[in-house]
């Protein structure tokens, strides 16, 4: 596959140059993250409010850090916050350009609340709006989606800060450092995943701690290379979709498993099960994660996401950067 020139003809922003420096984007995400001083104020529930790549770095963060907190965590994707929000809940909005309306509306409605709300932004009616009380972050990124460090890591420093989760500095160097030391082979990898995914319905399965994770493989899939995919996470696909026969041949899908090293000892029996029940109906990829940590292997993966969507939109002959049906949506909303 002549990969340079496909790079040459439809990479016109340099996403992939881009993508390539995701280790050091964590890096100064964590900088930005470590500015913001936080209030002093008794906390009982946490609520993100996030669309697209803005919001999926907080729920990928409650996943991670589900076995730590000791208070709610929740992610909300739409226009209005839960009748429960109240002065003792962490409100984060995130909107990467600034502008999203469902988090502004949000926004509005968790200062009404008088919740203490943090604002991860880069600019826009979000900066004003927060008066300060938030943490600016770097516009650089190609799209909001490929800034996902910049969206996500700021979260983790405020919960540090206020005590939510205990520091995590050993599994942040960790991730960066496998990232650096991964790059190439990441690459490699996602050439050959993108391959298998030309001209299917790529379906990604993941165990419960990486559902999130399979999402925004499925999400990335969808924007970078405009084409449709489908996730879910074990155990809970074991009680429904694997009753489904999609209504596909074995050669117009393919099934990836997405596996790592500290999986729940159930959870890889059912990985196994699975692969024997749906295999006999689907080709079935295992997708074998590295890190030693939870963190780790989760940045692992959203580097490989990030890449096999992008190679996936050279071999569909697709810029990978922009959206424009999204940018027509956003028009006909204005009307």
């Amino acid at each position: 596959m002549e990969w340079e020139k496909l790079k040459q003809k439809y990479d016109k922003k340099k996403v992939l140059s881009w993508t390539r420096t995701f280790s050091d984007q964590c890096i100064e995400a964590v900088y930005y993250g470590k500015k913001f001083k936080p209030k002093k104020r008794k906390i009982d529930k946490i609520i993100a409010c996030g669309m697209g790549g803005s919001g999926v770095g907080a729920a990928i963060l409650r996943n991670l850090f589900k076995d730590e907190l000791n208070v709610p965590f929740e992610t909300f994707n739409s226009y209005e916050l839960p009748a429960y929000v109240d002065r003792k809940t962490l409100v984060f909005c995130v909107s990467f350009s600034g502008n999203t309306e469902e988090t502004l509306a949000c926004f509005k409605q968790a200062k009404k609340k008088q919740a203490y709300t943090v604002s991860i932004t880069t600019n826009g009616k979000l900066k004003k709006m927060m008066k300060g009380n938030g943490i600016l972050v770097p516009s650089s990124a190609p799209q909001p989606r490929m800034g996902l460090a910049y969206t996500s890591l700021p979260i983790l420093i405020v919960l540090e800060k206020m005590g939510l989760i205990k520091k995590k500095d050993s599994e942040l160097g960790e991730a960066v450092f496998l990232l650096k030391k991964e790059q190439r082979s990441l690459e490699e990898k996602a050439k050959e995943l993108a391959l298998k995914m030309k001209d299917k319905l790529p379906i990604i399965y993941a165990a419960e701690e990486l559902q999130t994770i399979a999402y925004r493989f499925r999400t990335e899939i969808n924007e970078n290379a405009k084409q449709f995919a489908l996730s879910h996470f074990l155990p809970e696909q074991n009680h429904n979709e694997i009753c489904s026969s999609f209504g596909l041949s074995r050669g117009s899908c393919e099934i990836f498993l997405l596996r790592h090293d500290n999986e729940n000892k159930r959870v890889e029996k059912r990985f196994k099960i699975l692969k024997r029940i749906m295999g006999k109906n689907y080709n079935i990829t295992e997708v074998n994660l590295k890190g030693k940590s939870l963190m780790a292997t989760t940045f692992y993966v959203l580097q490989l996401a990030a890449l096999t969507s992008y190679y996936l939109a050279l071999l569909n002959q697709i810029d990978p950067e922009p959206v424009p049906l999204i940018g027509v949506l956003k028009k006909a909303l204005k009307k």
